[in-house]
C-alpha cells in the first residue's frame, strides 16, 4: 500500500481551492453583466430650430431632440386639424407648430421629446412649421405647464415674430364680430389696438355668442402674412368681466343742509366718492323740463353742464372699495335736450347755480361724447412740447375710447374705456413721466364732457358752444 505524504495532501487542497475560486469569479461575472448607460440625446432649443427656417423647406442635419409642453387643445378643435399640435419649450420661451403624418392624442400640458434628425422645417405665410413628422418620433416624457405671457394688442404686434407659436393672455378687451358670435371674422380689441381672433369653422365654440367685455382671453399666437392673430383654446379661458354698477340712485346727500357746505361730499354714493365743481359742474339734480321726456321721473342725475375745459366728474374710491382692479368703464350718457338760458342747481349745497346758454342741438352734425382722463401727479419733470406742471399738481392724460361720437340728443349711448393697470400700459399711452407708480397703486379717474359743436360759426371761444350731458350709470368691470 502506497503511503500518502501529508505535504501532498496540502498541495491537493490548495489546487482545489484555486479551481473553485476561478469558477466562482466566472459565475459572478455571468450573473452581473456590465450595464451600459446611454447618454441623453442632445437637446436643441426651439428658438435655434426656428432660426434654421427659410421660405423653402430645409432638412434638419443636426442629430438631437426638441423638448416642450403641448399648448394646443385638440379636443376643442380650434386648431388646423387632428394632425397638428403646438409645442412651447417653456414659460417665456418660444413655441412651434408641428404637423404629424397621422392623428395624435396628445393633451394640453403633455411634455414631449421629439427626434428631429432628417425632418423637414419650413415657413408657410410667416408660420414656422415642423412638417409631416412621423408619430413614432415623438415620446411623452411627463407633464408640464406653460404660464402665458400677459400682454396687450400693441405689444403683441411688436413681438409677433418672437412670440409666434406660443401661449399669451390679452387682458381686458372686447371680442367683436359682424353677427355677435364666434366666427372667422372675430376681432380682439383692447385700449391699444385691434387684431384678428383665429376661429376655425370646426371649433366647438364656433357660432356661440360672444361675451360683451372680457377680463382676459388666452390663446396661441398665429401669423398670417403680415397679420398677427390669436387662436383661443376654449371658452373656459375666455373670462368675462364682473361688473359693479353705480346707477346714481344711492346718493348720500340729496337735500340741502346747512351742515353740508362742501362740494367734495355732495356727489358721494355708496359706490364711489364722486367729486364735482360748484362753479362749472358736475352737479346732481332732477331732470330739466326738456329732459323729463326721456329721463326717469324722480331720479337725480349727474349733469356735466359745460365741456371738458370746465366740467368734470372725478372718481375716487369709496371706503369699502378700490379702483385698483377696475379694468373697464362703461359709461351710459345722453346729451340734454334743453335749449336757451338754463340754470343747473346742485340740490344739496345751497343755492349755487350754473347758468348756461344752450343752442339747439344740430342732429347729425354736433357731436355727443364722454371722455375719461387719468390724473398723474407731476414730479416737475419736463415733458417735450409741454410746459412743465409744478411738482405735486396733476397732469391729465385722456384714455382712448372704443366708441365713436354720437350725433343725436335726448338718447342714451354707452362709451367703453379700458383702464391701464401696470406701468407698461401707461407707457403705451405715452405717459413716461410723473408719479406713475402712485397712480397704479391708487388709481383715480376723471369723467369729462367731450361733446362739441360742429355747426358752422361756433368756436371754442363762444360760451354758447356747450352741450350739457347727463350720466345715467357707470359700470365698473373687474
Amino acid at each position: 500500500m502506497k503511503t500518502i505524504h501529508p505535504r501532498d495532501l496540502m498541495k491537493t487542497a490548495l489546487f482545489l481551492f484555486f479551481i473553485c475560486s476561478i469558477t466562482a469569479c466566472t459565475k459572478d461575472k455571468n450573473d452581473n453583466p456590465e450595464i451600459k448607460v446611454t447618454p441623453p440625446a442632445k437637446q436643441i432649443s426651439i428658438a435655434d430650430l426656428k432660426n434654421l427656417s427659410k421660405e423653402q423647406s430645409v432638412k434638419i442635419k443636426d442629430s438631437g431632440v426638441i423638448r416642450g409642453v403641448v399648448i394646443s387643445d385638440a379636443s376643442e378643435k380650434n386648431v388646423d386639424n387632428t394632425k397638428t399640435l403646438f409645442l412651447q419649450e417653456g414659460t417665456g420661451k418660444e413655441g412651434i407648430m408641428i404637423s404629424l403624418k397621422t392623428d395624435h392624442n396628445f393633451l394640453v400640458n403633455d411634455s414631449l421629446e421629439i427626434n428631429i434628425l432628417g425632418q423637414t422645417l419650413t415657413t408657410i405665410n410667416g408660420t414656422v412649421l415642423l412638417q409631416d413628422l412621423g408619430n413614432e418620433l415623438i415620446k411623452k416624457i411627463g407633464a408640464g405647464k406653460i404660464v402665458p405671457r400677459e400682454t396687450t394688442v400693441s405689444e403683441l404686434k411688436a413681438h409677433k415674430a418672437d412670440w409666434e407659436g406660443s401661449l399669451i393672455r390679452i387682458k381686458a378687451c372686447e371680442l367683436i364680430s359682424d353677427n355677435g358670435n364666434y366666427s372667422a371674422n372675430t376681432k380682439i380689441r383692447d385700449g391699444y389696438g385691434t387684431l384678428s381672433a383665429k376661429i376655425f369653422g370646426e371649433a366647438k365654440f364656433s357660432g356661440k355668442a360672444l361675451p360683451v367685455d372680457i377680463n382676459s382671453v388666452l390663446g396661441i399666437v398665429r401669423i398670417n402674412g403680415d397679420e398677427v392673430q390669436v387662436a383661443p383654446r376654449n371658452l373656459s379661458e375666455v373670462v368675462p368681466l364682473k361688473y359693479l354698477t353705480d346707477d346714481f340712485t344711492t346718493w348720500k346727500n340729496t337735500t340741502w343742509s346747512s351742515n353740508l357746505a362742501l362740494a367734495e361730499v355732495a356727489l358721494h354714493t355708496q359706490f364711489a366718492k364722486w367729486h364735482g365743481n360748484l362753479k362749472d359742474g358736475a352737479i346732481k339734480q332732477l331732470a330739466t323740463p326738456a329732459d323729463a321726456v326721456f329721463l326717469k321721473a324722480g331720479k337725480i342725475y349727474p349733469y356735466l353742464p359745460k365741456d371738458s375745459i370746465a366740467s368734470s366728474l372725478d372718481m375716487y374710491p369709496a371706503d369699502n372699495m378700490t379702483l385698483k382692479d377696475v379694468k373697464v368703464l362703461r359709461i351710459t350718457f345722453a346729451a340734454s335736450k334743453s335749449v336757451g338760458n338754463v340754470r343747473f342747481l346742485e340740490q344739496s349745497v345751497g343755492n349755487q347755480e350754473i347758468s348756461v346758454n344752450i343752442l339747439p342741438f344740430n342732429t347729425g352734425t354736433d357731436e355727443v361724447m364722454i371722455g375719461v382722463q387719468v390724473p398723474i401727479e407731476s414730479t416737475g419733470e419736463a415733458i417735450p412740447g409741454k410746459l412743465a406742471t409744478p411738482k405735486g399738481f396733476d397732469d391729465y392724460y385722456k384714455l382712448q375710447s372704443l366708441t365713436s361720437s354720437f350725433k343725436e340728443s335726448g338718447k342714451f349711448y354707452t362709451a367703453v374705456f379700458f383702464i391701464p393697470s401696470k406701468m407698461e400700459d401707461l407707457q403705451a399711452m405715452g405717459i413716461t413721466v410723473g408719479n406713475r407708480q402712485q397712480w397704479i397703486d391708487n388709481p383715480k379717474l376723471t369723467i369729462i364732457n367731450r361733446s362739441s359743436r360742429k355747426t358752422s360759426g361756433i368756436s371754442i371761444k363762444h360760451e354758447d358752444r356747450y352741450i350739457p350731458v347727463i350720466i345715467d350709470k357707470v359700470e365698473m368691470g373687474f
